[in-house]
């Protein structure tokens, strides 16, 4: 089992739209894929799912001892110390396909994490350890339950306490990146601090007693490279900026994210790193959401007409080479294009 997290502390570059289309995808091309909901803002769950029932999980999951459907209920008795991670009761959104659904209530985790957190460093305290190591316990129950292949992780854009501990979660990182100067500045922000919280999650390891941390995560949320989010052209942005923008991604990540001190000096269509150019597809997002379906599925029915049939065609190859590039960095066997 793999499990990735896309993530950028730069809100808007489509983050989550990637992650609900990989994961449709991989499911569709035989993976067995769960979906974590570790941003309070619950994006990704509100695309797989409908406000009503969103309303009644978050029901069940306010109740004293919760009901586990939901990433609050399951974490909430271990955030108040007042017993175990509650098993997940996932949703299967698909074939193939399962998710744990966030909850604004999750962001009540956030101090809890913090105050953990100082107090692992340098320590072998059980208790801390448990809090910091909470989400990754569940993400590991929630692939276990269904034997998954993959578990993507989807965050919120901060460098707070709750996503350090999502990333403990992960084996690998992928960064969605809009070429404007904003997402230049979130790998400046978010290399450094990765790689921070990944030599201070060994430090914390280095004290615990062999018996202790046998049983903690060992997951290293390596980057395997970055997805470049094509612009949405606009009157008054020309074109010739982007491409500016676009030609300075590689050095940016390669310095500040892999920290390399000479960057990459190369062009950026034989970057290593790059993992796709996704293009927009502005005028199918809406309908998708209505449709609450990916956008490589939508029918005539579902408002597609005329030119947008070949919008929805390059949409589903570009996310299905966009999935075989992921599941070669991953290193996951994944079935033929569909």
């Amino acid at each position: 089992m793999k499990s990735l997290v896309l993530f950028n502390n730069k809100g808007g570059v489509g983050k989550t739209t990637l992650g609900y289309h990989i994961a449709h995808m991989m499911a569709r091309r035989g993976l067995r894929v769960v979906v974590l909901d570790y941003d309070p803002q619950c994006n990704i769950s509100a695309a797989f799912l409908r406000d009503e029932e969103l309303e009644e999980l978050w029901g069940g999951d306010e109740a004293p001892r919760g009901e586990g459907r939901t990433v609050f209920g399951c974490l909430e008795n271990v955030r108040r110390g007042m017993g175990e991670l509650l098993p997940p009761r996932l949703h299967q959104a698909d074939d193939n396909l399962w998710l744990l659904p966030g909850h604004l209530g999750l962001s009540r985790f956030e101090q809890t994490l913090a105050e953990a957190w100082a107090k692992v460093l340098g320590t072998d305290n059980e208790r801390e350890l448990y809090l910091a190591t909470a989400l990754a316990a569940l993400a590991q129950a929630a692939g276990n339950s269904i034997d998954a292949h993959v578990v993507l992780v989807d965050v919120g854009p901060s460098l707070g306490a709750l996503n350090r501990s999502a990333l403990l979660s992960c084996d690998a990182v992928a960064l969605p990146v809009a070429p404007d100067l904003f997402s230049l500045q979130g790998l400046r922000n978010v290399g450094p601090t990765l790689r921070t919280w990944r030599e201070n999650w060994r430090r914390a390891l280095d004290y615990v007693a062999a018996s202790e941390g046998a049983r903690l995560p060992r997951h290293q949320f390596a980057p395997v490279g970055y997805i470049v989010q094509q612009h949405l052209a606009r009157a008054d942005r020309p074109i010739k900026a982007y491409a500016e923008w676009v030609s300075r991604i590689p050095e940016e990540y390669h310095r500040h994210v892999l920290g390399e001190a000479e960057g990459y000096p190369g062009r950026y269509e034989l970057d290593p790193e790059r993992i796709f150019l996704f293009r927009h597809y502005a005028s199918l997002v809406p309908l998708a959401l209505d449709a609450r379906k990916p956008m490589f599925d939508l029918k005539r029915a579902d408002g597609i007409n005329g030119s947008l049939y070949k919008a929805v065609a390059s949409c589903r190859k570009d996310v299905n080479a966009l999935v075989t590039e992921l599941a070669k960095r991953l290193d996951v066997p994944i079935g033929e294009e569909v």
